[in-house]
């Protein structure tokens, strides 16, 4: 079985929490670098007058093609769809998205960007940290991690379906 091995030894992957085993200070890390990506876009886009989950979901209607349902909206940005209600409610209230019924039901509504939210989205776009922060790996690094981390990712997804018992 995988586990903590020699590299557990090592003080280099001890660094953050020396007290905790190397896999846990793994763990932190990766915290911890999505943590500081998020600040770094965070402090970019703040200028532009949204939140970076505001972005989020103005680029996902975007992708989708709009209109598009609330549901699709939570499925791509891999929230709860009550979480996802919050955001747009207040996203319509701050004039970024529409909501409109569907004519043969109600209850379900479609989002669709304002020209407020087309120009946030627009002005964000031309900002470019993560581009420049991840350009910081070479081509062959860039592979690597992206590996690694579907690999992290797939063990994660079967531990969640198979917890250990």
């Amino acid at each position: 079985m995988p586990g903590a091995l020699k590299r557990d030894k090592s003080a280099e992957y001890r660094k953050y929490v020396p007290f905790l085993n190397s896999d846990y200070n793994l763990y932190l890390l990766i915290y911890l670098t999505h943590a500081a990506l998020f600040k770094a876009r965070y402090n970019e886009i703040k200028g532009v007058g949204v939140t970076s989950m505001e972005l989020a979901l103005l680029t996902v209607v975007q992708g989708l093609g709009e209109p598009t349902t609330p549901t699709e909206i939570s499925r791509w940005m891999m929230r709860k769809r009550p979480t996802i209600s919050g955001l747009l409610n207040r996203m319509e209230k701050n004039g970024l998205i529409r909501r409109t019924g569907y004519q043969t039901n109600r209850r379900s509504t479609k989002v669709s960007m304002t020209n407020k939210g087309r120009e946030a989205l627009k002005r964000a776009s031309g900002q470019d940290i993560l581009n420049r922060i991840i350009g910081e790996m070479s081509e062959e690094e860039y592979k690597q991690l992206w590996a690694l981390l579907e690999k992290l990712k797939c063990a994660a997804d079967t531990a969640i379906e198979k917890p250990v018992q």
